[in-house]
């Protein structure tokens, strides 16, 4: 009898460790994943690749550290196959997974692979048809093609849904400037700065606007702004 009882409280302890060590796990991975974002906020983006990267190690079906990594992965280092990888885990995990498909999709075109991009996109859709990656893809593809007017078209339709997304107007600008509409994109481009003053990218081609107009004083004040925010030094390293 005093073996069985020997044995029992063994038996829990062992499957207490067993649980202990799986919490430990997973919360390993959750600080790992914090300090991924965390460093992604200060645009130290080869530290929270490491970090994410751990965070996969201590849970590998965490689709979410699948994603943020995908992300940052195109954002920051233009690895679309090493994004491409990390989407398709998600969407493996979990096949309704919010915007796996239209991030699937927007990756496989910078990829030059056209074929899974229509592919992508048709899932995305059914997914959720005002998913803006969607609006974005659509655009780009009109773009590659040189049917400019149609992209202004789809970054219309986008900003009906989106109207305060400075992202936005700043595309439309410069599909607008491909079109020689320069005055037009000027306006998109003065939104886009208006809804995000840290938009550098819109001082960019807006500078390139300007000098397109021969403004060349107004150019060049936009292009050192724009050059000042690129490199702005985020507050916490101040």
């Amino acid at each position: 009898m005093k073996k069985l009882i020997i044995l029992f409280f063994v038996v829990i302890i062992s499957m207490a460790s067993g649980m202990s060590e799986t919490l430990t796990a997973t919360d390993v991975g959750q600080e790992n994943y914090n300090t991924a974002i965390e460093s992604i906020n200060k645009k130290k983006y080869v530290p929270a690749l490491k970090s994410l990267n751990k965070a996969i190690e201590q849970d590998a079906n965490n689709s979410l550290y699948y994603f943020t990594r995908a992300k940052l992965r195109y954002e920051a280092f233009k690895d679309y196959p090493g994004a491409i990888a990390d989407l398709k885990k998600v969407a493996e995990l979990d096949s309704n997974y919010q915007g796996v498909y239209s991030e699937l999709a927007y990756v496989s075109l910078f990829n030059k692979d056209v074929k899974s991009t229509k592919e992508y996109l048709s899932k995305a859709e059914v997914q959720n048809p005002e998913d803006i990656k969607i609006f974005l893809t659509q655009a780009l593809i009109y773009i590659e093609n040189m049917n400019f007017s149609k992209a202004v078209e789809v970054y219309d339709k986008a900003i009906e849904l989106y109207p305060n997304d400075s992202d936005l107007y700043l595309r439309r600008g410069y599909a607008k400037s491909y079109m020689r509409r320069y005055r037009a994109a000027m306006k998109d481009y003065d939104k886009a700065i208006e809804l995000n003053p840290k938009n550098y990218a819109a001082y960019e081609k807006r500078s390139e606007a300007h000098s397109t107009m021969l403004r060349t004083g107004k150019a060049k004040q936009d292009w050192i702004k724009s050059e000042q925010l690129r490199f702005e030094v985020p507050e916490e390293k101040k």
